[in-house]
């Protein structure tokens, strides 16, 4: 109750905000009668990419407006009913903010109409001036997967065995959902989201001044889903694949998204339901170096991950007239993420075998995230570019860890064990004003504030079995509990405009305020930081003609520690392993510039960018040795990165039939540092490439076959080795598109083994991950939607289906 009070009181304060928005009207006529005709479905939608922008049905009088189309684009506009030939326009809001058609006429029959332009292709990568956009809806591949493992195929990403990830080879980026911050990690956050859900990612890698300076190789946005048609539908997705041997454990889930959109006022609401199962076979091996003698384990067994995901979100936007807008929303998510491990260890001392045994270790961990927010904006004089904008965003992070290793000797004796919990709220708020006037016809001034509060607890216990007592005992020296604050203030402001309809340009520059305290149980230990901090950056592209693009880009960033990155306490993991925190930590500071063209092509398109980044302060958890074949991973400081690459992307469509998308990334990267005397200096050259191919066949059946290939990389100890892993997906619609059906291989070969090592004077440490199974993956989708029944929409009756 107290958790659903603080959400009804949280979703009635808060406020978030949007974009400027042109206007489209118009009235649709039959061309033989002359006479109107209602409920005609009206969309547009960007001619890059295909994806839906606003629409609408007509009224009784075949009238139709549509609100909410961003400035700056050419877009496609589609007129379509049952029994008439569909209407294709182009619309023009490159320098118009509100256009009306006038009369257009339907026609029965088949015939094509001859002045309108039909563009079918739909690039599946498209650029704007700061970021890369990947258009999820047409991966038919990733229907049953989560966000996490969605981003595995994305380009400039990578995803690791333990599902952190990685933005052009750094975890240190800043993760938004629909522009929104969240208050989880990244791999937490995108374990909640199903990629059913997804519209698009958007990738950004030179952020401008309006976005928080935190990140050190960007952001990575994630955009959900939105009906944009005016009417009642319904999108339902459920899914289900086989783990292990298909006899005793299963993945399914479903989700759901109702959108009611009456004009001014439109409301979504959505759910979701996941149970996954995942098994893969450990081998390890580590070798730890004391004095002159020389201890080993070497190891083997299965690991497990299961778990269970349940969510609700609702939103709803109100635009009482063409100068203010308002929107409201609250997201709730419940995680279950377990995992189970069975190991056979023998244990060495100078080669002689001293010891064997089972481990089994388990955790249990529960969160409970609530995120809300509302937003105003009110436009000035009916002018899109100028406005003032009111943002506020709460998130609410609950968990609870409980993680527990024991072991037994060959004959199933138990001989002792360890246990560590782990339980804390943590909660943010952020509250920005932004505020835009336009100084001439092509030239802008944006001003904006924010403020971030931040709050984290954690209260961790250590436990031991001892057999005097038979119970498990709190050993008060590794127990600690830890209060975390962080705010931070900002300020930025930002020119851009255009010269000569070919030059754009956007220079900012950002300031932030970092207030940060750490108490902890030991009051000797606490640390507080003020720190004042610049982040300048400049973006400029160059229209050389309608194909060809040049642009440019540098930024500068920080990437501040998290809370658990600072929190100083020993936790153990298993018998061999314990983590600590490291409250010393100083922030990461990036520099980073890029050069990239981009060239549209007839079927197609082509784009390359050179990057280059370097890092002070880089962070990086290092392994070394605590104790005889006992290791201790903990955060530090490690010294100055420095990475050189180029990225390239080549998409086309032959005859419509077959699209093919190549995207490279080859880069040079070298660390240079050391701690207490160790040299940490590391340098490799690697790459990473995808290969997707997209079929349409004959009724309508879609095959999708993707590549991913990672080379080896270096980190500060020791190398993760690469690979490979190829996906199959077929899919197949029903009912005019009502109904798809798509069935999913993963891993399609068995290729998809995760390795890597670490080697020190004290320490050799090997581990290799590979899944048991490949995984298949039956997913079905149904919508049903009243936009094209008019007896439906009149008497109320229900959905067409």
């Amino acid at each position: 109750m107290k958790q659903l009070s603080l959400a009804i009181l949280t979703f009635l304060s808060l406020f978030y905000c949007n974009a400027q928005n042109g206007q489209l009207s118009g009235v649709l006529l039959d061309k033989s009668s002359k006479g109107p005709i209602s409920y005609v479905t009206v969309s547009i939608h960007n001619i890059k990419d295909s994806i839906l922008v606003d629409g609408t049905i007509t009224d009784k009088f075949g009238k139709f407006t549509l609100y909410d189309i961003p400035l700056g684009k050419q877009y496609l506009l589609i007129c379509s009913f049952i029994g008439y030939n569909k209407i294709y326009r182009n619309v023009d809001f490159t320098s118009n903010k509100s256009i009306n058609l006038g009369k257009i006429f339907l026609k029965t029959g088949n015939e094509t109409l001859k002045d309108i332009t039909i563009n079918a292709y739909s690039n599946p990568i498209y650029y704007e001036v700061d970021k890369k956009i990947i258009n999820v809806e047409q991966m038919i591949n990733v229907s049953s997967q989560t966000a996490i493992e969605l981003l595995a195929n994305i380009p400039s990403i990578s995803v690791d065995m333990d599902g952190n990830v990685a933005l052009r080879g750094s975890q240190g980026f800043t993760l938004l959902i629909d522009g929104r911050p969240t208050i989880m990690t990244s791999s937490e956050a995108l374990q909640l989201i199903q990629a059913s859900n997804i519209k698009s990612i958007e990738v950004i890698t030179n952020p401008s001044a309006k976005y928080d300076a935190e990140g050190t190789s960007g952001i990575i946005n994630v955009i959900l889903k939105k009906n944009k048609l005016e009417g009642l539908s319904t999108i339902i997705n459920c899914n289900g694949s086989n783990t292990g041997n298909g006899k005793e454990f299963w993945n399914y889930g479903t989700d759901f998204l109702t959108s009611i959109n009456k004009r001014k006022i439109k409301f979504n609401i959505g759910g979701q339901f996941v149970e996954k199962n995942r098994f893969k076979d450990i081998l390890q091996k580590r070798q730890t170096n004391v004095e002159d003698d020389v201890f080993k384990i070497e190891g083997n067994g299965i690991h497990r991950n299961f778990g269970k995901n349940y969510g609700f979100n609702a939103a709803t936007e109100y635009i009482p007239n063409k100068s203010n807008f308002l929107n409201l929303s609250v997201n709730i998510r419940n995680r279950q993420w377990n995992s189970a491990t069975n190991y056979f260890f023998d244990e060495y001392s100078n080669d002689s075998l001293i010891n064997s045994y089972e481990n089994r270790e388990r955790s249990l961990r529960d969160f409970f995230a609530l995120s809300t927010s509302f937003s105003f904006q009110h436009t000035f004089n009916e002018n899109v570019d100028h406005y003032l904008s009111i943002t506020s965003t709460h998130n609410l992070y609950d968990g609870d860890e409980d993680v527990q290793a024991e072991f037994f000797n060959l004959n199933k004796e138990f001989q002792g064990g360890y246990r560590n919990t782990e339980f804390g709220p943590s909660n943010s708020t952020r509250v920005s004003l932004d505020y835009q006037y336009p100084l001439g016809k092509n030239s802008k001034f944006l001003i904006g504030t924010r403020a971030d509060f931040s709050l984290s607890r954690d209260d961790q216990d250590a436990f031991e079995f001892r057999f005097s007592d038979f119970q498990y005992v709190r050993l008060d020296s590794f127990s600690t509990d830890v209060e975390y604050f962080q705010n931070v203030y900002a300020g930025y402001s930002i020119f851009s405009g255009e010269f000569f309809s070919k030059i754009g340009y956007q220079f900012g520059i950002r300031s932030e305020y970092t207030d940060r305290w750490i108490k902890l149980t030991d009051n000797s230990l606490n640390t507080e930081i003020k720190r004042l901090d610049m982040f300048p950056s400049a973006h400029i592209s160059y229209k050389i003609d309608n194909k060809n693009h040049l642009r440019a880009s540098a930024s500068r960033r920080i990437n501040r520690p998290k809370s658990w990155h600072l929190e100083p306490f020993i936790a153990w993991e298993n018998p061999f392993t314990v983590r600590q925190g490291n409250p010393n930590l100083l922030p990461e500071y990036i520099k980073s510039f890029e050069v990239g063209y981009i060239k549209n092509l007839d079927i197609g398109s082509f784009s390359t960018e050179l990057y280059f980044r370097n890092v002070n302060n880089i962070r990086t958890r290092i392994q070394e040795v605590y104790d005889i074949n006992v290791i201790i991973k903990r955060p530090v400081n490690a010294g100055v990165s420095s990475a050189i690459g180029i990225e390239s992307s080549f998409n086309s469509t032959v005859k419509e039939l077959w699209i093919s998308e190549i995207g490279t990334n080859f880069f040079y990267y070298k660390i240079k540092g050391e701690i207490f005397g160790s040299s940490l200096n590391q340098e490799t050259f690697t790459y990473t490439a995808r290969w997707s191919n997209s079929f349409t066949l004959a009724n309508d059946l879609k095959v999708q076959f993707v590549s991913n290939y990672v080379a080896d990389v270096v980190n500060v100890q020791g190398i993760d080795k690469g690979y490979i892993s190829f996906d199959l997906a077929v899919k197949k619609d029903f009912h005019d598109g009502k109904v798809a059906s798509t069935l999913q291989i993963r891993n399609l070969f068995a290729s998809q083994r995760r390795e890597s090592w670490v080697d020190t004077p004290t320490l050799y440490s090997y581990r290799l991950a590979t899944p048991r199974w490949l995984i298949a993956a039956l997913s079905i989708s149904v919508k049903l939607n009243n936009f094209n029944s008019k007896d439906k929409i009149e008497t109320e009756e229900g959905f067409e289906f």
